[in-house]
């Protein structure tokens, strides 16, 4: 087939101004361009994304689906939450509601997409642009993606699935994100496993060139033909801004109060090695909501257990409680519209805010709306594909000898390495991320060089 010498770009429809849509050989390109809002997602826009996605699944010349921005600035930085706040306060309680709802049967249809998706995570991803990307089989950050989520400093909840995505991280990472709503960067997310690749950002017009004429659906060449554009890690040390504080993020997010939590950071503050990482991040609980805390921390622990579906059910039943609640609107103007950032929370305090009440009032009754996914049959319980590094859980399950690939236990640390590089194929950045795991959980075996995993 011969290359177009231009590439087809549609509209039509309410949003669609502010989401493209870019037809190139069998490739097709959804380009999000609202760059003054830094692409934060109307009903209209959602709207948009899940129209075309229907029509490309629905397509015999579309075999791979991309997610970009017109800004280098921005992927997306979340939903407009200002105007879902002014319907709700506006008596228009459907509408707001519609949004959400519209929003997650996006995301659940990313994950459950029939053919290979592609997010290139360029700029600010939040919130709502987490929730277009990190569902997706392959997710492309660069050095330039900076990722959060951000929901409770506006008194809300971390949504778009979130339930779903962040207790599967590794360690108490996802609680640690969930709560803090702490900023990671560039390869940050590819050793978080939040995004699957990492490729320079002036490498993306190419790669999108290669993946308009890749010519298949087949996830595995897919995977190589971002694999190509990839860069390769820099020498030691892990290029993670996490890697020096995840025994501390493990000790301290591990419990099941916030309350806890906080005394636990208080320890760490007071010692040396981490004291500064843990006042910063006590400074940082300290601004948000008390109970959007309390309610995300029961959230993060019920999703672990959830399938994909019940999730999304869960948080369309928090949006709408919490819309309800003086704190998200109150979170809403402070941060969003009065941008002071002095938000008056009620309750004011972790004390204050009564754990019991709020579990019934959240967790306890069924709400009025419910989720409307494109594949009913979607309710998977782990992600269906794996392009990204190696889980801690996964490089564990390997050492103690869980993993049926590996023919049992005993094995050296170089025996550990070149199975993850064998089974990912020689991927970028496998080997530094194992090796990093590997020497913050085992210990060598004196009398047989074999790795022993560290609880």
């Amino acid at each position: 087939m011969a290359r177009s010498s231009k590439s087809a770009v549609e509209a039509a429809g309410e949003g669609d101004q502010h989401v493209l849509a870019v037809s190139d050989l069998t490739g097709r390109t959804l380009v999000l361009n609202r760059p003054k809002a830094l692409n934060s997602l109307t009903l209209g826009m959602v709207q948009s994304i899940k129209r075309r996605l229907e029509e490309w699944e629905r397509s015999e010349l579309c075999s791979v689906v991309m997610i970009r921005s017109n800004s280098a600035k921005a992927f997306c930085a979340g939903g407009d939450v200002v105007q879902v706040s002014r319907d709700w306060r506006a008596g228009q309680r459907g509408a707001a509601m519609r949004f959400f709802q519209t929003e997650y049967a996006v995301n659940h249809y990313i994950a459950s997409y029939e053919k290979p998706i592609v997010a290139l995570l360029n700029g600010y991803t939040m919130g709502g642009g987490v929730g277009l990307s990190v569902h997706a089989p392959f997710r492309v950050a660069t050095e330039a993606t900076v990722f959060s989520m951000p929901e409770t400093r506006i008194g809300f909840v971390p949504d778009v699935g979130a339930t779903f995505f962040l207790p599967r991280l590794d360690g108490q990472t996802g609680t640690y994100l969930g709560l803090t709503g702490q900023r990671l960067r560039g390869r940050d997310l590819l050793y978080a496993g939040i995004a699957t690749h990492y490729v320079p950002s002036e490498r993306l017009p190419l790669l999108e060139q290669r993946l308009q004429g890749v010519g298949t659906s087949d996830y595995a060449v897919v995977n190589d033909a971002i694999e190509e554009f990839a860069a390769q890690p820099e020498d030691a040390p892990i290029e993670y801004s996490l890697a020096g504080v995840r025994g501390c993020i493990d000790r301290c997010f591990q419990h099941n109060t916030v309350e806890a939590i906080v005394d636990a950071l208080r320890d760490e503050a007071s010692g040396a090695e981490h004291a500064a990482w843990a006042q910063a991040t006590l400074d940082a609980l300290a601004r948000m909501s008390p109970s959007s805390l309390k309610l995300t921390l029961e959230q993060l622990r019920k999703g672990r257990q959830l399938n994909i579906q019940q999730a999304f059910a869960l948080e369309l039943r928090l949006a709408e409680a919490r819309l309800a609640s003086h704190d998200m609107h109150e979170g809403i103007d402070a941060l969003l519209v009065r941008k002071t950032d002095d938000a008056r929370w009620d309750p004011p305090t972790l004390a204050a805010a009564d754990m019991a009440q709020l579990y019934e009032q959240y967790f306890g009754t069924a709400g009025s709306y419910r989720p409307r996914f494109v594949h009913e049959g979607a309710a998977f319980a782990e992600y269906p594909h794996a392009f990204g590094l190696p889980s801690e859980a996964a490089i564990g399950a390997l050492v103690r000898g869980d993993n049926p690939q590996a023919g049992g236990f005993g094995l050296t640390r170089a025996e550990v390495l070149r199975f993850f590089e064998r089974e990912r194929a020689g991927k970028i950045g496998v080997a530094k991320k194992v090796a990093w795991v590997l020497d913050r959980r085992t210990r060598t075996l004196p009398d047989s060089d074999t790795l022993k995993w560290l609880d």
